[in-house]
C-alpha cells in the first residue's frame, strides 16, 4: 500500500488511468489487474489509445482494495475536500444478539475482511433498498450513494 498512491488518485485525478498505470497506483502487476477487469470486478472502457478506466472505476475498486480507512488516514487533512461527508467513516456503538456478533466475526475471518466492512458491506444494502425515502430525507444523500460516479436521478415514488 502507498499513501503517495493514495494521494495521487485522489489529489491529482485523471480523467482516466491506463491499466499499467492503474496497476501501479495498486503495487500490482498489470496482468493482474486484467484479471480483476475480466472478472467484471472492474470496468474497463473501450478508446481509440485501447482499454482504460475511468477515474471513478479506480477510485470504487481502490476503496475496497485498500479499505476505506487506510485512505482516509492516507489522505490526512485533504480528506474533507478528496471524500464527501456522508461517505466518510464515522463510530456507531451499537448493541446486537451475540449470535449476529459471532456470525459477522466468522464471516469476515474467513474473507479476510475487518468486521466493520462486511458490516458496511451489509448496510449497503440496506441503505440502497432505502434510497428514495433516504434521498428525500437527507440532503446530499443520493451524491453520496452514487459516490464516485455522479449522481444518478432517484425516483420520488
Amino acid at each position: 500500500m502507498s499513501r503517495s498512491a493514495i494521494r495521487r488518485l485522489f489529489r491529482q485525478p485523471k480523467q482516466t488511468y491506463t491499466i499499467s498505470a492503474a496497476a501501479r497506483l495498486f503495487g500490482m502487476p498489470a496482468k493482474e489487474l486484467q484479471g480483476w477487469i475480466d472478472s467484471g470486478e472492474i470496468e474497463a472502457v473501450e478508446t481509440a489509445r485501447g482499454l482504460v478506466l475511468p477515474w471513478e472505476e479506480v477510485v470504487f475498486f481502490g476503496m475496497d482494495f485498500w479499505s476505506q480507512a487506510v485512505v482516509e488516514e492516507a489522505l490526512g487533512v485533504d480528506l474533507a475536500a478528496a471524500i464527501p461527508e456522508l461517505v466518510r467513516l464515522t463510530e456507531l456503538n451499537v448493541r446486537l444478539p451475540r449470535i449476529e456478533v459471532t456470525a459477522l466475526e466468522r464471516v469476515a475471518g474467513r474473507e479476510g475482511r475487518t468486521i466493520d466492512a462486511v458490516l458496511a458491506s451489509e448496510l449497503l444494502d440496506f441503505v440502497s433498498a432505502e434510497a428514495a425515502w433516504l434521498s428525500r430525507e437527507i440532503p446530499g444523500f443520493a451524491d453520496a450513494l452514487s459516490w464516485p460516479a455522479p449522481a444518478l436521478t432517484v425516483s420520488r415514488a
